[in-house]
């Protein structure tokens, strides 16, 4: 079931909106919780309340037990007292004849002041000696009673025939008590005649009104609904005042013989559970019974879940509002958001948001309105651009015209050196015109790696008959990176920079140029060695370090070097470009790293 509500909730936050996903996000993160550690709490507190319930039941009903023994106990020891006392013995055994009245009627006042002390310190309510000789005083006092008035009852007679000390309930004396004294719990010991210890002499017999022992029992309550009872065998003696508030109670009776005295156990009767416990007291077979009605062990549990469950439901119902509240507040900006947006899809830039707030979502609607400035900003820009565009392309369509006029101006030239006999012009306007052709390249902005080297080998023949040889060019290059691809001129501006601002430095105004080309496994890289002035360290980084931006340059070379950089970035992206070392006063060496870009139709041959 669980796992079907969740999956629920997975489809509605897949397929609702917004709202709907955050009340499923508020079950599953807090009334769901909510519910599970409540549902905990109940069962760990309900078991706890158990265990106190019938914790504190025990302390009840073993304070019971001890009040109770220690209350019918007294009449046990007054028995103990006067058993032990000669004129009980002599009184009981003695003949007649022997005695003279004065002498019977001193043993008489002396039995009944020890009968009165031992009432008043023992708290009992009435002693009495059974004797079978017939003494006048055995007819005179209620304290001293012919055992031939009791002889045939039954309670007399059981106590003659066991020997051991006796334990009555009132109810085994209603047919032998006077109607007008209180029913009592009595404590009975037959007196033996120590001469012959089979032949009974007297019975004593000690009483407890039933009263006190009530008192007791009702005084003593286990729980709110909970049974005490005194048992002798199957027979309820005396059962506390709850006694009505649960049914069936013969039926536990017969059912709790066995039951241990050290713990609660538990009783079925009628489809109803009862936790019952029994003890015994004094010398024969009287118990203490206690029951408790499982509605005193979980009352508190179940008014407690009552209590957690309207206090869930209260705080669920607040963290909803809650959460209704903030979501409310959240999706309203979200919808104003959406709203400008759509206004933006149909045109209108102009529209701006008024964020409020400083959580993300404004962050988000502040980020939108930079975005928009950002826009107009682009706008105006891309307006701009298409203006220079317009006249990048005028000046485009008139450049298309200059290539065949400087050719041809060069041509003229050229021929009309070699009619004056000035070779030296010859060679010049010859070098010159084919510089331009392949700085031109019909326009392409890639060309193979040996029109390159020709580019730069044209531009220092050039310098050569411009300065009368002063340089020294060295051309060394790999036979298998010939076709190999390269944006155009690359080279020339790094031999420019190495002749201008290194060889002619020297106050010997001449030097040597290296160039070498090599293809690796990674790619293609190629040095420009020059014996020039070098550099110290701040101008390297200055025209070399990637991270160099343009205007903080001083020196013309610097842009570029640094045009070369930001054109190989761009066209290879790294780790390609240019690096440099170079020493003051010995020279500089710069390495130009390339892919081996080959073009596909040389890939097929």
């Amino acid at each position: 079931m669980m796992n079907k509500l969740l999956q629920w909730f997975k489809w509605s936050a897949a397929r609702g909106k917004l709202a709907g996903r955050l009340m499923c996000i508020y079950f599953l993160l807090i009334v769901l919780p909510l519910g599970m550690f409540s549902f905990y709490a109940y069962r760990r507190v309900r078991e706890m309340i158990q265990n106190q319930t019938l914790l504190a039941a025990q302390n009840s009903f073993d304070d019971t037990c001890l009040s109770l023994e220690h209350l019918l106990g007294r009449s046990d020891g007054v028995i103990d007292i006067l058993a032990a006392d000669p004129l009980i013995y002599m009184m009981a055994s003695g003949d007649p004849l022997d005695y003279t009245y004065m002498r019977r009627l001193e043993d008489s006042d002396q039995l009944a002041t020890t009968f009165e002390h031992l009432r008043t310190l023992s708290d009992v309510d009435f002693i009495r000696l059974y004797v079978s000789n017939d003494y006048s005083y055995s007819n005179t006092t209620t304290n001293i009673v012919q055992i031939s008035e009791v002889e045939e009852n039954d309670w007399y007679l059981t106590a003659s025939g066991d020997g051991r000390r006796l334990w009555c309930a009132p109810c085994d004396f209603k047919e032998s008590e006077d109607p007008a004294r209180p029913p009592c719990f009595s404590s009975l010991q037959m007196i033996y005649n120590p001469r012959s210890i089979k032949e009974p002499l007297a019975l004593l017999r000690v009483d407890i009104e039933a009263r006190q022992v009530e008192e007791l029992v009702n005084r003593t309550s286990v729980t709110e609904n909970g049974l005490l009872l005194l048992l002798r065998g199957d027979d309820i003696l005396l059962s506390s005042d709850s006694s009505a508030d649960i049914p069936h109670v013969d039926a536990l009776v017969s059912q709790m013989q066995g039951i241990s005295a050290d713990t609660w156990e538990t009783i079925r009767t009628e489809n109803t559970d009862y936790y019952v416990r029994c003890k015994k007291i004094g010398p024969s077979d009287w118990y203490i019974a206690g029951i408790l009605p499982p509605q005193d062990i979980f009352r508190l549990s179940r008014e407690m879940s009552l209590e957690m469950l309207a206090i869930v439901i209260c705080l669920a119902f607040t963290a909803y509002f809650l959460a209704c509240l903030i979501s409310r507040s959240t999706l309203k900006r979200i919808e104003q958001l959406t709203a400008t947006m759509q206004t933006v899809e149909k045109g209108n830039v102009t529209v701006r948001l008024a964020p409020s707030g400083s959580d993300e979502i404004t962050q988000v609607m502040e980020g939108f309105n930079q975005m928009m400035d950002r826009v107009d900003i682009l706008m105006e820009e891309s307006l701009e651009q298409g203006r220079q565009i317009k006249n990048l392309e005028l000046k485009a369509l008139q450049a298309q015209i200059n290539p065949h006029f400087l050719y041809n101006s060069l041509d003229l030239i050229n021929c009309t050196a070699i009619d004056r006999n000035v070779p030296e012009i010859s060679r010049m306007v010859s070098a010159l015109g084919k510089f331009y052709r392949l700085s031109l390249s019909k326009g392409r902005e890639v060309i193979s790696l040996s029109d390159e080297l020709r580019h730069a080998k044209l531009y220092v023949e050039i310098q050569n008959l411009r300065f009368e040889n002063h340089i020294l060019a060295k051309w060394d290059a790999d036979p298998s990176a010939d076709r190999c691809q390269i944006i155009k001129i690359v080279l020339q501006p790094i031999i420019e920079n190495a002749i201008l601002h290194g060889i002619f430095e020297k106050p010997s105004k001449s030097g040597c140029l290296n160039v070498k080309v090599r293809r690796h496994a990674d790619g293609i890289r190629i040095t420009v060695e020059d014996d020039g002035i070098g550099m110290d360290q701040t101008t390297l980084v200055r025209n070399f370090s990637r991270m160099t931006n343009t205007e903080h340059a001083t020196v013309s070379s610097g842009y570029g070097i640094r045009n070369i950089q930001e054109r190989l970035t761009l066209a290879y992206g790294p780790p390609y470009g240019l690096s440099c070392e170079s020493i003051p006063g010995v020279g500089t060496t710069v390495t130009v790293f390339i892919p081996a870009i080959i073009p596909e139709k040389d890939q097929e041959e």
